[in-house]
């Protein structure tokens, strides 16, 4: 990655505070992207590029400026500076601590994928358009799509904080279309995380992709789902939209701090059933929503927010760390170097129980399995939902029987994870990227098998 000397960064930061910010920080970035879009049997879009720049951020008290550039040199970032702290104002001066050379995490690849021929990638997508096709002659479109980036970045702040980062990611998606002429029906698979091209070795893209096309001619036959309150079973596999919207938004500490958290000011209390852990852990090996160091420089850590029940604390960047007179949890992230950042989640889950997953469905006589869950929408302040379920099953008699479709979750985040009464044993895996205040951020969710006595279900029936 290209950046200015260790001399100029320190003459800039130094600027800054010497000017009267209370604290200066540099972030520099270079990422390398390469995707391969795959429509219908045809390769719609190949793409390619590199997108480098810094941000300057100085702040003095609760004020905070910013500003950023593509161009990489010490002139640049003492322009950059003198708009900022204009910007902020302030007065008096400080000494900034010289950085030293930067602390560097590296993120190991078996097969790096910058490296792969864009031949093969193309290969991979047009193999998955065919496996979602084999499923049936009711498929009617195919959208797979293959993405890989090389992050690499530096931090470094007026405090003596100087370190690196290096992100690999790579996601392969597939979605399959079924229709009978009248409907459309539409299932979604996808892998994924900080690794390299190893990911498909074993093939698991073209299962997927099967599976895929299975699934929405499974949901284009399904009857409409009932209506009422009931019991509903969310396996692991559903992935974690219930943990990441009912819960994580609720634990990071600028809404909580805010008041527009439903779990502000409620450190110590009972939050959830004493079933329930709830950890956001950016140290996982691996996992989509992992780092080295968070996006200003604290190293990535595993924080346990909900521990059998009881809110033992929030997600902390540094402005909310200091405010509140804590540590970061190393969850300030940024989108880009043209961000600032702002306290985001990583890897989010519900840690596993004890309950074995087919003895909790058993135990149902009559419920909703959700198989796979959508996109929602909820609110904080009130820990209020709603989620769609892509892919559902009834419960009859302890079985999972017939699919249906067109289901959604209406409810409470505390009140449903106060009421969960079995976690399974497993622990199932999504990815996503998350979007907050206009900014995305690779992130991963996960849940074991959970068990909901009552909730309100709306359906089509």
């Amino acid at each position: 990655m290209r950046m200015p000397p260790i001399d100029e960064i320190h003459d800039a930061l130094a600027f800054c505070t010497a000017g009267g910010a209370e604290f200066a920080e540099l972030f520099f970035e270079s990422t390398l992207l390469h995707a391969v879009v795959c429509e219908d049997g045809r390769v719609e879009r190949v793409t390619s590029g590199l997108d480098e720049g810094f941000g300057f951020r100085a702040t003095t008290g609760t004020r905070t400026a910013y500003g950023y550039s593509n161009r990489l040199d010490g002139g640049e970032l003492m322009k950059i500076g003198r708009g900022v702290l204009a910007e902020l104002g302030g007065s008096g001066g400080r000494e900034a601590i010289r950085p030293g050379l930067p602390a560097t995490a590296v993120a190991e690849a078996a097969v790096p994928a910058e490296g792969v021929p864009v031949e093969k990638k193309v290969e991979i997508v047009l193999a998955a358009d065919r496996a979602a096709r084999a499923a049936g002659s009711g498929i009617g479109q195919v959208q797979a799509a293959c993405r890989d980036s090389l992050q690499r970045v530096s931090i470094f702040n007026s405090e003596g904080v100087a370190v690196s980062d290096e992100r690999r990611q790579i996601v392969f998606t597939v979605r399959a279309i079924a229709t009978d002429g009248h409907d459309l029906q539409t299932a979604y698979r996808s892998i994924g995380g900080r690794a390299g091209f190893e990911i498909f070795d074993d093939d698991e893209h073209e299962a997927l992709a099967a599976e895929a096309g299975k699934s929405a001619l499974t949901i284009l036959g399904a009857r409409r789902a009932p209506a009422g309150t009931m019991t509903v079973v969310l396996a692991s596999c559903a992935g974690g939209t219930m943990t990441h919207e009912a819960i994580g938004h609720g634990l990071e500490g600028d809404a909580a701090e805010k008041g527009l958290s439903i779990y502000s000011g409620k450190v110590g209390e009972r939050v959830a059933s004493p079933l329930v852990t709830v950890i956001d852990d950016a140290t996982l090996a691996g996992r989509r929503g992992s780092y080295g160091f968070d996006d200003e420089g604290a190293p990535a850590r595993r924080t346990v927010s909900v521990e059998r029940g009881v809110l033992r604390g929030y997600l902390l960047d540094r402005r909310t760390a200091r405010k509140t007179g804590r540590e970061s949890t190393g969850n300030g992230r940024r989108q880009n170097f043209r961000f600032r950042p702002i306290v985001r989640m990583s890897n989010t889950f519900i840690a596993p129980g004890e309950d074995d997953p087919a003895a909790i469905v058993a135990e149902v006589d009559r419920g909703l399995y959700v198989a796979r869950m959508g996109g929602g929408q909820v609110d904080t302040s009130s820990g209020d939902f709603v989620f769609k379920v892509n892919e559902a099953f009834l419960i009859e008699k302890g079985r999972i029987g017939e699919p249906v479709r067109g289901a959604t979750l209406i409810g409470n985040g505390p009140q449903v994870l106060r009421e969960i009464d079995r976690v399974g044993d497993d622990l199932g895996f999504d990815i996503g990227t998350c979007g907050k205040d206009g900014q995305q951020v690779p992130v991963a969710d996960a849940q074991p098998t959970l068990r909901i006595p009552s909730i309100t279900v709306g359906g089509e029936a």
